[in-house]
């Protein structure tokens, strides 16, 4: 079997766009996958073009060598050329699942779990939606299913805070509990926006109301300052969905510095390295809760993963998507059974691959659209009392 064409689809996902893969074989089997990565789509789609002129002729079983030959070989890589690649080994593997008539993953070990649990998210405080709207967003997650969700409480502001936005903070995580009561995991994300200080100080506001873990409290590239916070604070962390190789994963996992990784199986570069990574995570007691705010191939894909990883714990899925935006997700697939939460969870596919085919007349109905990648993070004049 030879791969004989690649085709690359940016969709517009509403605040983003999506980027799809398709391969082609001279057998008729095809693969999916997905390779987003926000404000760098037509650099990815530029990847995947030089991406396809090595792989015409190959054999998509030979997966391990189509990465080296592809990254490790480049005198210059980036997150752009791993995503590209993520999407691209992505759909190879559905092909070879197809090929074997096994789910893909039965390729990566076997199932650990029949289903995987799944958080959602609600707003973020930069929305503009109150603390009352957000503590009723998630009372509606729970009516939903959810037993798990997560939002971005930190106003404008980039590293430092004043006690009125600590106490914000607090406010928020204050309501969200006692609107779903104890037994709902709430996670905090921070999006790597404080400093050591600040993030510690927040991570004693909200530690009375029992956050399942605080995400990327410090920006992730400044080890020294998340073991600042690390050995001040008695919340749970996680991090890791801006942290892209294995080797780059290796200081974070030998310090032990959170309790959680978040790889993203896109950014890594597909389910294989991303596997490594929670590998290396399970030899040092640290739990992998994928980071997956992406398109419905994407899920379809991380589904796979979970199953198979002993050290596996929730599933980032964004089911805002539904509530708010891109609501034309599932017109996106033929089938969007197998990336649909039921009560919380999302069952294993029992077909061969992944599961799931692009659906392309509906692609065609959502072409790319031009964003200011950024401006959710951007919001101003927000109060904070």
């Amino acid at each position: 079997m030879k791969i004989t064409d690649l085709k690359a689809y940016t969709v517009d996902a509403d605040w983003r766009n999506w980027v799809f893969v398709k391969l082609f074989t001279d057998e008729g089997l095809t693969g999916v996958g997905e390779a987003s990565l926000g404000g760098s789509e037509d650099q990815v789609v530029a990847a995947l073009n030089g991406i396809k002129t090595y792989l015409i002729g190959k054999s998509p079983f030979d997966i391990e060598q189509h990465w080296r030959a592809i990254y490790t070989t480049r005198f210059w890589r980036s997150v752009v050329l791993l995503s590209a690649l993520g999407g691209v080994e992505q759909a190879l593997l559905d092909i070879v699942g197809k090929a074997c008539g096994v789910p893909v993953y039965n390729l990566l070990g076997g199932r650990c779990r029949d289903r995987i649990r799944c958080y959602t998210h609600i707003s973020e405080a930069t929305s503009g939606h109150s603390v009352e709207q957000r503590a009723e967003e998630a009372c509606q997650a729970v009516e939903a299913g959810w037993t798990a969700m997560k939002w971005d409480p930190v106003p404008p502001n980039y590293l430092a805070l004043d006690a009125a936005g600590v106490r914000f903070i607090g406010k928020q995580m204050q309501a969200v509990r006692q609107a779903v009561g104890p037994d709902v995991d709430l996670m905090v994300e921070i999006h790597g926006r404080l400093d050591a200080k600040t993030a510690i100080r927040v991570a004693r506001e909200i530690e009375p109301y029992a956050p399942f873990f605080m995400e990327e409290p410090v920006p992730p590239e400044n080890l020294d300052a998340l073991a600042r916070v690390a050995d001040a604070v008695d919340v749970p962390l996680a991090t890791g969905e801006r942290i892209v190789t294995k080797e780059a994963y290796w200081p974070l996992l030998e310090r032990q510095l959170v309790d959680f990784i978040q790889p993203d199986v896109i950014h890594v570069g597909g389910l294989l390295q991303c596997r490594k990574i929670a590998a290396m995570a399970e030899a040092r007691l640290t739990e992998v809760c994928p980071h997956n705010p992406n398109g419905p191939v994407a899920t379809a894909a991380v589904l796979h993963l979970a199953a198979s990883l002993p050290s596996f714990t929730v599933l980032e899925m964004p089911y805002d998507d539904y509530l708010w935006a891109a609501r034309w997700r599932d017109e996106l697939l033929v089938d969007p059974t197998p990336v649909q939460v039921k009560e919380g969870f999302l069952l294993l596919p029992t077909t061969p691959g992944l599961g799931v085919d692009l659906n392309e007349a509906a692609i065609d109905r959502y072409p790319a659209r031009s964003h200011h990648w950024g401006a959710a993070f951007e919001a101003a004049n927000l109060a904070t009392d």
